[in-house]
């Protein structure tokens, strides 16, 4: 399979992003002619950055739900935007936010990742990001359509 898509005359335009690792595999196509706008790049480009973020966290030795949760609570209350931001930080009781991300590490040496993690979870919920998504991309370009990753990664109505 990743001979075929490394074969394909590599001259021509395109997006690729092909990974295998264990039992995960993920592969991102996308042909570019004339008529792909830049914006339906940045789109394949946000889709595989969305893959790839997701699934480094998964690999790096923590406990995404925990510091999911623990974001959530964090951010309980708070309105959107950088003055919520402050205030969910300023919420946090010195020791705590590091005692509660340790406990979502395989290893004391994981906790950079976790802090990682947990500041994008907490800006996630406050409204804000840190990348182009396809989501916004589709808000401002509403005739743009992307696919939608496979698997829930949504709350259960």
């Amino acid at each position: 399979m990743a001979g075929d898509l490394l074969d394909e005359d590599i001259s021509k335009e395109q997006v690729l992003f092909l990974a295998k690792y264990k039992d995960w595999v993920t592969v991102k196509k996308m042909t570019i002619d004339a008529t792909t706008t830049p914006q339906e790049v940045a789109g394949g480009l946000a889709g595989i950055n969305a893959t790839m973020i997701r699934k480094a966290y998964d690999f790096v030795g923590v406990n995404k739900e925990a510091i999911d949760a623990y974001a959530q609570v964090v951010c309980k209350g708070k309105r959107k935007g950088f003055a919520g931001l402050a205030e969910a930080l300023q919420s946090i009781r010195p020791g705590e936010l590091k005692a509660e991300l340790l406990k979502s590490c395989k290893e004391e040496k994981f906790l950079p990742f976790a802090e990682s993690y947990f500041l994008r979870c907490v800006l996630v919920a406050l409204g804000m990001k840190t990348e182009v998504g396809t989501d916004d991309l589709t808000k401002v370009f509403p005739e743009l359509k992307f696919p939608k990753p496979r698997g829930n990664f949504g709350k259960k109505k």
